[in-house]
């Protein structure tokens, strides 16, 4: 009988030729999967960061036509010519190369132009003419449209509805033609929507609260220890927690920075929820708390929450607070409060108060403006009435209340006592600080719209 072994070496070797095919066939698989999860991250973080640039466009644009100061004016414009120009960088990213998008090539290219030239007049001493205002308020329109349309597309890729992976093979030049994808039908969408502005139709954008804080005006207290410290986060919420809360960490061991240093602590409420506190080593106060539990209904209205806060701060041993301004995030009600001195309301030392609209009990806090800002301050005697101050704001806007004296920091940081003016322009909500002695109009804060101002920004 002839021997077997000669038949055996044939079979060995192509069964390792296999599996050394199959070896490198699921390598270059996983090659192909990482680097396809590599590209959908890349175009993913581009677009947020349009969307997110298109957000602060439309927060630039609906301040510049608020205010009526020309160095506000001329801060606005530079802003708006940094965020245009990223936004062309962004969407330069994007796999979009065989989209047409001319009317959204057209408005970025025109929004940096203008805003170049305006910025540039204002800086010669010059004044923005009416027919400077009718391109500006049709720019913003068209830059309301562009944020809201951009929203439309993240909440379809936010939420993994559709994927960049196909319009990147249906945008790809090798392609024949254009294959539609939701993404690309969008896009296009969003430049038909955009019209040209005047004289243009034939030419067819968050404070890390783990590390230490600034140095505060005025002594907190005394150091305090793990115990002490622990001790605050339990009596804080005024109803029993689960379990001890425990020691995390501590943002300035050797206490070195002589800042308002924090321990911080994790804790549970009594149903489960965990929560997170922020308590400053000297003084023992709580600086933050945070309760990052889903609101599904709205059974208490905001003034009833604006007095529930209230009756917090009291517990708690703040002083008399005012009532500054309130907006509604995902079913919580954020209340931001002043405390008072002599009748004006110092927004420099905000306390911020936030409840669900559900149950009405406490899901975040934040005291940081209060403790590192607070000191015993002697106010001036405004020069200017109420009367007087409004006197001194954008004639397109329509005082919508009451004007009040408040403290606030202007962008130098230097304390300022304005006069803060309800305001309205179109559908848009603000609040106008005019100085109280010299009537310079110092900040502008918008509140309400839609959209909605950003909730990154100050």
């Amino acid at each position: 009988m002839r021997p077997q072994r000669g038949v055996v070496w044939p079979y060995l070797l192509l069964s390792a030729a296999l599996i050394g095919a199959l070896g490198f066939g699921w390598y270059q698989t996983r090659l192909n999967r990482q680097y396809a999860l590599e590209i959908e991250n890349k175009y993913m973080s581009a677009f947020h960061k349009l969307k997110w640039t298109s957000e602060n466009i439309e927060e630039r644009f609906a301040n510049l036509m608020a205010t009526n100061n020309p160095r506000l004016q001329e801060s606005l414009l530079a802003d708006l010519r940094v965020f245009s120009a990223q936004a062309v960088e962004h969407m330069a990213v994007l796999p979009l190369l065989t989209v047409d998008t001319p009317r959204i090539q057209q408005f970025l290219n025109t929004l940096r132009e203008r805003s170049d030239e305006y910025h540039y007049k204002l800086s010669q001493g010059e004044l923005l003419t009416e027919a400077d205002w009718q391109q500006l308020a049709e720019l913003r329109k068209q830059a309301v449209v562009f944020e809201e349309q951009l929203s439309n597309v993240l909440g379809l890729v936010g939420n993994n509805v559709i994927r960049w992976r196909d319009t990147v093979r249906a945008t790809s030049p090798m392609q024949s033609g254009m294959a539609e994808t939701p993404i690309t039908k969008s896009v296009l969408e969003l430049d038909e929507a955009l019209a040209a502005p005047p004289g243009e139709e034939n030419a067819l954008a968050a404070g890390d609260v783990t590390g230490p804080l600034k140095r505060p005006r005025t002594d907190p207290g005394p150091r305090v220890d793990e115990a002490t410290a622990r001790e605050a986060v339990k009596q804080f919420l005024g109803e029993p927690l689960q379990e001890e809360p425990v020691l995390t960490g501590n943002s300035d061991p050797a206490d070195q920075g002589k800042t308002l240093s924090l321990y911080f602590f994790d804790a549970r409420k009594a149903d489960g929820t965990p929560l997170n506190f922020g308590v400053s080593i000297h003084g023992g106060h709580v600086i933050y708390m945070i309760d990052g539990r889903p609101v599904e209904a709205k059974n208490f209205t905001p003034e009833q929450l604006i007095e529930k806060a209230r009756e917090r701060l009291q517990q708690w041993g703040y002083p008399p607070v005012t009532f500054v301004s309130a907006v509604e995030n995902d079913g919580t009600l954020v209340m931001d409060f002043a405390p008072l001195q002599d009748g004006v309301a110092i927004e420099t030392d905000l306390i911020r108060v936030m409840m669900a609209m559900d149950k009405g009990d406490l899901v975040g806090f934040d005291a940081k403006s209060y403790w590192i800002n607070r000191y015993d301050r002697t106010l001036p005697a405004p020069r200017l009435s109420a009367k007087e101050a409004i006197q001194h704001i954008s004639p397109r806007l329509q005082v919508d209340g009451e004007p009040v004296l408040a403290l606030i920091a202007d962008r130098k940081d230097n304390e300022r006592l304005t006069w803060r003016i309800p305001a309205r322009y179109e559908d848009q909500q603000y609040r106008i600080y005019v100085d109280a002695t010299t009537g310079e109009e110092v900040e502008i804060r918008r509140m309400a719209g839609d959209p909605a101002a950003p909730m990154n920004e100050g």
